[in-house]
């Protein structure tokens, strides 16, 4: 995909979000770096102190909990059009404590930590973005935490379906699993109870 491709990709995210000068998407556009991951590459490892807030221009990425035995339990996904990043890191300067991964070949537009501060401090447009990106992300981990607490099963495979309606068919059923918190052969049961309807 191609950088002006990959910019344009972007600012169609962002004016859905927020207005923005051309002299603030300027200073934004000459800030980013395209970055591309392999299918399996990570934008980041847990442990890591990692600053960047990726914008996803075209690929699929998991974030994953991975425990001292090695079991991995997923998170949240983001493909096209969407910004992945910790905010552990971007905001308490401290390790992530889960990763990302690209579950398939991923382009991304890279915002360093520096340039982030300095376009923030210098356009209250992209300090207000900073603002309504981190709303989304509590708004999606309340969410998140009632699904668990309140719902079942199956009402969770079927929010992940109207969450994730064009990813269903791009994730694997193990990660779709894991992301439910229920097995493989659990996830099989649902969908077959649920095409029975």
């Amino acid at each position: 995909m191609a950088l002006t491709d990959s910019i344009a990709k972007l600012f169609t995210t962002i004016e859905q979000l927020t207005p923005f000068s051309a002299a603030a998407g300027a200073a934004f556009a000459d800030a980013l770096k395209p970055v591309h991951f392999a299918k399996t590459d990570y934008l980041l490892r847990a442990g890591e102190s990692n600053a960047n807030l990726y914008f996803v221009a075209h690929g699929l990425v998991r974030f994953v909990y991975t425990t001292e035995d090695g079991r991995e339990y997923n998170k949240s996904f983001a493909a096209e059009g969407q910004f992945v990043g910790c905010m552990r890191s971007i905001l308490a300067r401290q390790p992530c404590r889960f990763s990302i991964q690209a579950l398939e070949e991923t382009e991304t537009l890279a915002l360093g930590d520096a340039q982030r501060t300095q376009l923030w401090q210098q356009y209250p447009e992209w300090e207000r973005l900073g603002r309504l990106l981190a709303e989304q992300v509590a708004l999606k981990t309340e969410a998140r935490e009632a699904e668990f607490l309140l719902d079942s099963t199956e009402t969770r495979y079927l929010n992940f379906l109207a969450a994730y309606p064009r990813l269903a068919k791009r994730i694997p059923q193990y990660h779709i699993a894991s992301y439910l918190g229920i097995t493989d052969v659990a996830l099989s049961r649902i969908r077959t109870r649920i095409k029975a309807y």
